[in-house]
């Protein structure tokens, strides 16, 4: 609940903003004399007293103002949150500004906070007092001792007083937090931003440490799950082996989805063609490789789509066309965002007609999804976003008939989607997870949950889409690895890094370091098949801070990191000689590749796609190529690899089939007939690496795993 203010509080406070109290002066002489900045002028009341009469807290809150011994300022509060929140803002503390703040200002936000007993989380906002738009969103994990922060921040419109609200949200968990010494410095435009100090103290995520034991884990299942073995045979025309052929084995394309938002308008043919944007979208690094995957940021959504917001329909579908001429893959973002703001505005004025919104939103799958140019062309759509937290469209036919949730118009909408456009993968997507670092929790669960009622509905979820907006003190790379275990124990789904990009308060030194740990451990996981940023130029980017590029197309350190892994540490090119049975082997990245072999008297060049072990073979100047698992074998897939207590294995269709496992010295471990498309099976059998192996009607088809 809000605290009021008695009148003698007022008055009190009146008097006391006559002249700024010590704490407020020592803090601005520490900023003139540390860092050669002017005086400032306070945003907030320019005494603790003062500002402890104005501040509110709310929610399942017990807090009291009490004074501060040993540090640099006299007074703080002491919140108790009693329970965790569904969300992290049902329970929160706030401030409003005492004078007007303009727009374009470099302001300094500086507080001091702790934990009692460590271990808290506090997500630190500065925000309009009405629209909640936000200047500032950090979530800080807290410890016993008391740490301060300095978070500048450009203000992004003129605030009047009260304008403003500087606070936290604190409903993550039952807690108790202690705020100090918070003040708002505004400076006008006589100091840039960056010149203000930065001392968010969040460079140690989790995992950070250069001899964190997941690097090596992480090394390992990469090797395991992201390579395969290649054997290139040369031989003469009746069979015999040629020794000392030459072969030279070039990586085209990772078979794994390295990619980008992008922007409809600035492809060839479109309002705002920019040939350098499409230039470095196909060559990235300078050595001609480039993203195999994009998804439009505004363009596909609904909204987007209908109005016009980025191109036209047509400039839509020629953007779409252009990059499939490339052979660069299209992920539909989104078919149904259901908050009323992220919807077309007839839906909210026919909310009460279940039956207008039902044929709305099916004549909108239908058009958008048979549109010359985009149809055939999308690869996987986010065919529901956030709908956890949009909420409007399930809340609005909550009670209709047929509709006891109102949740179920979701299963409705994915069976629309694979009646008219049955080859596309269909996914849902959402923030509340890694790009919060939630592990658990409400809103967590709540993914969990809608996941699973759609699955239970009986529709077709190829996959979930984990949003990866990390924030100004990063996601435990432990949480990460955690949070997709989870969901794959769970479900067996593919997941896919939809929305990558990291929080301004990061610096670049730290914001390299961050991405190249986070995509070691999802390129790691067996459940990702892809890596999508949110936009990779800063010029073409919803915060101007893409992780690739700065405004001028110089590389940042985020983008080498990115190169250095996808294109170098990940990428394969090897050549040599034919041994003396006339095989040339290596164990390489799957992906796309270029082989060319020379057996003396001619040279031959083809493309290959190594998915599985391959073995090719060149007969003459023919090259021919037999996968291990021959295309009438039985299609299966086994979860997770590795694996520690469980193994499942799901095959395309039922019927009889014989399934045995295999240990490195090829002992059989273990041996089921099973009649059911999908079987668990108890692992007994120890550590190591298995190969499973399915027969049906006299195919056969296998896989390797980890059990760990």
């Amino acid at each position: 609940m809000k605290r009021t203010v008695p009148i003698l509080a007022l008055l009190m406070m009146s008097a006391l903003a006559i002249a700024q109290d010590a704490y407020h002066t020592a803090l601005q002489n520490t900023l003139q004399n540390n860092y050669g900045l002017p005086a400032g002028a306070w945003l907030l009341n320019n005494t603790e007293a003062a500002n402890l009469n104005s501040d509110f807290w709310y929610g399942d809150i017990t807090a009291a103002n009490e004074p501060a011994t040993g540090q640099a300022f006299s007074q703080k509060v002491r919140i108790t949150i009693n329970s965790a929140g569904a969300n992290q803002w049902d329970a929160g503390y706030g401030i409003r500004n005492v004078r007007e703040l303009s727009g374009g200002s470099a302001c300094l936000l500086v507080v001091w906070l702790r934990a009692e007993g460590g271990d808290g989380q506090a997500s630190l906002f500065v925000e309009n007092s009405s629209t909640y738009e936000k200047e500032i969103y950090l979530t800080l994990p807290l410890s016993s001792q008391w740490t301060q922060y300095f978070v500048p921040f450009d203000a992004n419109q003129t605030y009047p007083p009260d304008g403003l609200t500087v606070g936290l949200h604190l409903a993550w968990m039952p807690q108790t937090v202690e705020i100090g010494g918070l003040a708002v410095l505004d400076y006008g435009t006589a100091i840039a931003v960056d010149d203000l100090p930065n001392q968010s103290n969040n460079d140690k995520y989790g995992g950070w440490e250069p001899d964190a034991p997941w690097r090596a884990e992480a090394a390992q299942r990469i090797e395991q799950i992201r390579k395969a073995n290649l054997t290139v045979r040369v031989e003469n025309q009746d069979g015999s082996p040629i020794p000392g052929a030459s072969v030279e084995v070039e990586m085209l394309k990772h078979e794994f989805a390295f990619g980008s938002a992008v922007v409809s308008r600035l492809f060839a043919g479109n309002n705002s063609h920019n040939p350098t944007y499409e230039a470095r979208l196909l060559d990235l690094d300078g050595q001609g490789h480039g993203f195999n995957w994009v998804v439009f940021e505004n363009a596909l959504k609904w909204p987007g789509w209908e109005q016009n917001w980025i191109t036209t329909k047509p400039e839509t579908a020629n953007a779409v066309q252009w990059l499939r001429n490339h052979d660069i893959q299209v992920r539909g973002h989104n078919l149904v965002w259901p908050g009323w703001s992220n919807l077309p505005p007839d839906i909210e004025d026919n909310q009460n007609n279940p039956q207008y919104i039902k044929e709305r939103i099916f004549n909108h799958i239908e058009e958008i999804t048979t549109y010359p140019g985009i149809a055939g062309n999308i690869a996987e759509w986010d065919v529901l976003n956030e709908i956890t937290t949009n909420r409007d469209l399930e809340y609005a036919l909550q009670g209709q008939p047929g509709y006891p949730t109102g949740r179920e118009i979701y299963a409705e909408i994915f069976n629309k989607l694979a009646e008219v456009d049955p080859n596309t993968r269909a996914y849902i997507n959402d923030y509340v997870t890694i790009s919060q670092g939630n592990t658990g929790g409400g809103i967590y669960d709540l993914k969990k949950q809608f996941a699973r009622e759609l699955i239970d509905a009986g529709v077709r979820l190829d996959g979930i889409g984990f949003q990866g907006h990390i924030g100004g003190f990063p996601t435990s790379i432990y949480d990460v690895y955690d949070i997709l275990e989870d969901f794959y124990q769970t479900f067996g789904t593919t997941a896919k890094i939809t929305e990558y990009d990291t929080n301004e308060a990061m610096s670049d030194e730290l914001a390299a370091t961050y991405l190249r740990d986070f995509l070691a451990m999802v390129f790691s996981h067996p459940s990702t098949d892809g890596f999508l940023m949110w936009g990779f130029w800063d010029g073409a980017h919803w915060y101007d801070n893409a992780p690739m590029f700065y405004q001028d197309w110089s590389l940042k350190p985020a983008g080498q990191a990115f190169i250095d892994l996808v294109f170098n540490e990940w990428w394969t090119q090897e050549s040599g000689l034919t041994d003396a049975g006339g095989e040339f082997r290596l164990r390489g990245f799957k992906g796309t590749y270029k082989v060319t072999i020379d057996n003396g008297e001619s040279v031959v060049t083809d493309t290959i796609e190594l998915h599985n072990d391959l073995l090719v073979i060149r007969t003459g100047d023919e090259l021919v190529t037999g996968a291990s698992n021959p295309a009438k074998a039985p299609e299966f897939r086994v979860f997770p690899n590795p694996a520690s207590d469980i193994l499942y294995i799901e095959r395309a269709k039922p019927g009889s089939a014989e399934i045995r496992i295999y240990d490195t010295s090829g002992r059989q471990v273990f041996h089921r007939e099973a009649t059911d498309a999908k079987i668990n099976i108890p692992l007994s059998f120890g550590k190591g690496i298995f190969q499973v192996v399915v027969e049906a009607e006299g195919q056969r088809t296998a896989e390797t795993i980890v059990v760990q």
